[in-house]
Formats: structure tokens, C-alpha cells, sequence
């Protein structure tokens, strides 16, 4: 009875939809698609398996647990077909399912972290790609309270967040099985919550005349910056540049000047009380002691962090003095302003903190200068002011 029963199924599947075996994804790694081969029914005696793709078909290669290992970098769909014989003497053709859409394995969700400063709740902002599904979240052992509103997914909890670095793990389940866990480290700041080293604020490029230029040999970033009257951060920034010193002969560059929309994080520097202020969401973090500037060579107005450094190394009157050199004044981190002349960096002297003692960039002692690097965002607006007031505790009241 039960074999009549399964042979039924079997004829039925096979008359509707052709096929004998289910394709589960077992993982997605840089273009590299694992598919498990599951029978439908009772094992059977598989040949061969070739998978069709964009780029023609090729004969795939099974493993012991029956997994196939195919490169997808040139395609966005395979489609696999087995070959062989059933437990019924047929011969097999088909999978289910047919066609393997591959974009939807590609896609990342937009990941957004934001701290209601005066509720202390922490909200995660999730984009969801079309077919991924929600499955779980965890940090800090908190519970989440969650609501969707079309692709978008809110999660939030009230409870007290720790401080320090902690890691976040969003779990996802995709198509045809394939389960997925995205990963972010998040710093918490006197209980405020951002992306480790914040996120990168969106920018606006304004292309320039000849809008383009191609590296011609013995140039550097910072010549061809020049050329143009450009900051080497917006080239940087343009051409998704992690090393702007590693151009080579013959590469082309797009020329624009970055502008950046708005950031959660502000910095607003009194130098008249050499202070330096940190604000989240218009609400005042923690205030740290400066070195600022001799002779008022620290220009008051409004900058943005254009770049940011661990380790940086200095070029002073071109002599090249590397990373955590005693000699070298930058300290372990480097905030790049947008004048190209100042930034905000630690010090290798720490009993000039408080002074009026720079070229006019604002020095912090490291350990503070990391923790404001790990909390700020990219493009994150600096005010410097001239003011015997002390910073309020909304940065609407300054402004």
C-alpha cells in the first residue's frame, strides 16, 4: 500500500511538474553557490548533474554528502538538471526548484542604528531585500520588540545598553533553505549606541571639469588633487579609493567635490576654553580637553570629518615619519577636516593637552581621540567656536 502510495505521488510529480529531486542552497559565499541534491523520494542513483547558465552549461561535480559547488560570479540564474536513474528504472530530469535566481542571494540588507536619546532605546533600522525573511537578532542577551512597515523592519529595545564594543547578529532565512547571519560591531558610549566607527553619512558629488583623469606616471593623489583644486578625501570618497596612495599609471579617477547630508554625531570646539564637545542627535555626550592652535591659528566656522586614520603617518616637510613613531605629533588617530589644512588627532605629548600650542589642528589625548573615532560618523559636521559659555546640553541652545 505504501509503495503504491509513494509511486502515485511520484508519477504525479513527475506528469505535473518533471521533476525528482529538490535543490536546497546550503551556502552563498563571494559567488560561490553550495547546492545540496535531495530526492524526493527514495535515494536514488544519480549520474551526472549539469548546471545551465548564462555563460552555457557545464557537468558539475557531486561530493560524498551530495553537494555541488558552482561559481556564479558571470551569472544571475543557473538552472540545474539531474540525470540518472530512480528507484523505478526511469531515468530522472528536472529539480525543484527549475530556475535559481541568484540576485536575490547577492543582495544585502541596508542596515541602519539609531539611539532615542531622551527614551534611551535603541532602534535597528532594517531593509530588507525582496525574499529575505526575518528570523532573529541578538545583542547583549536583549530581548527586541519588532514591527514591519512594508520592506522596511523596526526593532527596538528599552533596556539599559552596556558600554563597550559588542557585536550584533541579525539571522535571516533565504529561498530554497539558505540561512544567513550579518554581523556588525556596535560601540556604546554612556549608554548610546552607534555602528563601530559610525556609519558613513551619504554624499553628494559635484563633478568638475574634465570630470575625469587618467593617472599618468610619477602622479600622486595629492598632485592630482592639487590640479584640480580638490581635497584627496573627495577623490578618495568618489572612487571608492581604501588607499589613495596605491594609484597606479594609467588608472582613471572621477573629479568631484564631496558634500555631506546630515549625521547623527556633531563636534563643536570652544577654543577659548580649549575644549572639545560631543553631541548625538543634538544631545551632548561627553566633553573632552583639547590642545588647540597658538596665536588663534585655529579658524573658527563649520568643517566635516572627511577621512579618518588609525595609526596615521606623517609627512612633515617631506620627510615620511611612520605609525606610533615617538616622534610623530599625530597620535593613533587622525580626523581629516574638510580645509585640508587642520584635523583633530591625538598626541605623543600629553602634558600639552589644554594649551594653546599647534599649528592650529585640535590635539586630544588617545585614548579619548579613539573613543571619539570609534564613535563618530563619517561626514560628521564639526562647529569651532569662541565662547566663555559652557556647552548646553542641546546643541540647538548653541546654535
Amino acid at each position: 500500500m505504501k509503495k503504491s502510495v509513494l509511486l502515485l505521488l511520484f508519477l504525479l510529480n513527475l506528469l505535473i511538474f518533471g521533476v525528482d529531486h529538490e535543490v536546497i542552497v546550503d551556502s552563498f559565499e563571494n559567488d560561490l553557490i553550495t547546492l545540496k541534491i535531495k530526492p524526493l523520494y527514495t535515494p536514488a542513483k544519480m549520474q551526472r548533474i549539469y548546471i545551465f547558465s548564462q555563460t552555457g552549461h557545464r557537468l558539475a561535480k557531486l561530493d560524498s554528502d551530495m553537494n555541488v559547488l558552482f561559481d556564479v560570479s558571470k551569472t544571475d540564474w543557473i538552472v540545474p538538471e539531474v540525470f540518472g536513474e530512480n528507484v523505478f528504472g526511469n531515468i530522472m530530469k528536472g529539480t525543484n526548484p527549475p530556475v535559481l535566481n541568484i540576485s536575490c542571494y547577492r543582495s544585502n540588507p541596508d542596515i541602519f542604528l539609531f539611539t532615542d536619546t531622551e527614551k534611551r532605546r535603541m532602534y535597528v533600522i532594517v531593509k530588507i531585500p525582496e525574499k529575505w525573511l526575518f528570523t532573529g537578532c541578538e545583542f547583549q542577551g536583549l530581548s527586541f520588540k519588532k514591527f514591519r512597515f512594508s520592506n522596511l523592519l523596526y526593532l527596538y529595545t528599552d533596556t539599559g545598553l552596556k558600554d563597550g564594543i559588542h557585536k550584533i547578529d541579525l539571522e535571516f532565512l533565504l529561498p530554497h533553505g539558505l540561512k544567513k547571519t550579518l554581523s556588525r560591531d556596535v560601540f556604546v558610549f554612556n549608554g548610546i549606541a552607534n555602528f563601530l566607527r559610525g556609519n558613513t553619512v551619504p554624499f553628494f558629488a559635484e563633478y568638475v571639469p574634465p570630470y575625469q583623469h587618467t593617472v599618468k606616471p610619477g602622479e600622486t593623489l595629492w598632485s592630482i588633487a592639487n590640479m584640480y583644486n580638490l581635497r584627496t578625501a573627495d577623490l578618495e570618497l568618489v572612487n571608492g579609493l581604501q588607499d589613495g596612495s596605491k594609484i597606479i599609471s594609467g588608472q582613471i579617477l572621477k573629479l568631484a567635490k564631496v558634500r555631506f547630508d546630515a549625521s547623527l554625531t556633531t563636534i563643536v570646539v570652544n577654543t577659548t576654553v580649549a575644549r572639545l564637545a560631543l553631541y548625538y542627535n543634538g544631545t551632548l555626550v561627553k566633553s573632552f580637553p583639547v590642545a588647540i592652535g597658538k596665536s588663534d591659528t585655529t579658524p573658527p566656522g563649520v568643517y566635516w570629518i572627511v577621512k579618518k586614520e588609525i595609526d596615521p603617518a606623517l609627512y612633515w616637510y617631506g620627510e615620511y615619519i611612520p605609525p606610533r613613531s615617538p616622534i610623530n605629533g599625530l597620535g593613533t588617530r587622525y580626523l581629516q577636516l574638510s580645509n585640508p589644512t587642520y584635523g583633530i588627532h591625538g598626541t605623543t605629548k600629553p602634558w600639552e593637552i589644554g594649551k594653546r600650542i599647534s599649528h592650529g589642528c585640535i590635539r586630544m589625548l588617545n585614548q579619548d581621540i579613539e573613543t571619539l573615532d570609534a564613535f563618530i560618523d563619517l561626514g560628521t559636521k564639526v562647529i569651532v567656536i569662541k565662547s566663555m559659555e559652557a556647552f548646553p546640553k542641546k546643541l540647538e541652545d548653541l546654535l
